[in-house]
């Protein structure tokens, strides 16, 4: 059950929308105010009603929260972002599903204990409110509030049509154009900087060691086996094989505490790698600084590369087999 309602926040990101003028005849900030409007709809409507939880513990946990890495006591419970999925498993558990089904239709019916209900109910609140950090715009807390209370009272200044045409025209035009922009700033910086250079496709790169330049890949066919750090142009690894560049997740999933090189050839990877890494030789080292054509382009990848986003990538060329 856990699943369903950040699964359901999940897709308040990807749904949102809405109409401008409506937002600036109420002086309230569009995107937040969605966020919260659907997140309203969540709790309102499906996770207080199936899980006969207390409204007012979730909005005001929400409210205390919102954004923060605070903690909250609830019946001498400690809930913080580090501990919330742990403190989630006692109750989020298979039971839940059948103690929900055979709640609904009956409004006597009980899904939890008046502690547990309490428990929950701020769990529910902390998830919302810690998950506004991880949004994929700044949301204020104003707009966002203001949403979730005009959906309990029935009076939501913006209908899911406009909402879903203000978040189309976002996610599509304004964040695309945006993107371009800025990576078209930061990689006209970076080409100013000592030692980088730039091939007639646009790729920038500044070799750091050559290595030996009689052992290199040539032609796309040929398969190199890298070590690499992969940065958004705001400085955070995205991706990387490096055991001192790895998420902690990504560490947990190794038998060693040791880097994890890979190996593919250079016809199966983004243009930008394919030639930059016919750049240097057996053991040298590279920086690449790619502009989202030679990149993911509009489409972006994943949660972490939007659309047009440029990227930085610290690569170290193992070996080259060449075909």
């Amino acid at each position: 059950m856990r699943k369903t309602f950040i699964g359901a926040l999940l897709a308040c990101f990807a749904l949102f929308s809405a109409e401008k003028a409506a937002a600036a005849e109420a002086k309230i900030d569009t995107l937040s105010y969605i966020t919260g409007q659907q997140i309203g709809h969540t709790i309102h409507e499906e996770i207080v009603p199936q899980m006969k939880l207390d409204y007012n513990a979730i909005i005001s946990t929400l409210d205390k929260l919102f954004a923060s890495d605070k903690s909250i006591k609830a019946e001498g419970i400690t809930i913080s972002p580090e501990n919330i999925n742990e403190v989630a498993k006692g109750y989020f558990n298979e039971s839940l599903q059948q103690r929900v089904i055979a709640a609904m239709g009956n409004d006597t019916a009980q899904v939890f204990n008046a502690r547990e209900k309490k428990i929950v109910s701020v769990l529910v609140g902390a998830d919302f409110a810690y998950s506004m950090k991880k949004a994929p715009y700044e949301v204020e807390k104003k707009s966002f509030m203001k949403a979730v209370n005009d959906v309990r009272e029935g009076k939501e200044m913006l209908t899911l049509e406009q909402a879903n045409s203000f978040m189309r025209n976002y996610y599509t035009i304004v964040v695309p154009q945006k993107n371009k922009e800025e990576s078209d700033k930061w990689l006209a910086k970076i080409a100013k900087q000592k030692g980088v250079q730039k091939t007639a496709s646009g790729l920038l790169y500044r070799i750091e060691a050559p290595g030996d330049m009689n052992i290199k890949a040539n032609k796309d066919e040929d398969v190199v086996k890298v070590l690499y750090t992969g940065r958004t142009r705001e400085g955070k690894v995205f991706d990387s094989n490096r055991w001192a560049d790895m998420s902690e997740e990504r560490r947990k999933m190794l038998p060693e505490s040791k880097d994890s090189p890979i190996e593919f050839p250079l016809n199966r990877v983004i243009k930008g790698w394919t030639e930059g890494m016919k750049l240097i030789g057996k053991g040298g080292r590279i920086t690449l600084w790619i502009p989202a054509e030679l990149a993911y382009g509009e489409r972006g990848a994943g949660e972490s590369i939007g659309p047009n986003e440029a990227l930085c990538f610290d690569v170290e060329l193992i070996s080259v087999t060449n075909k």
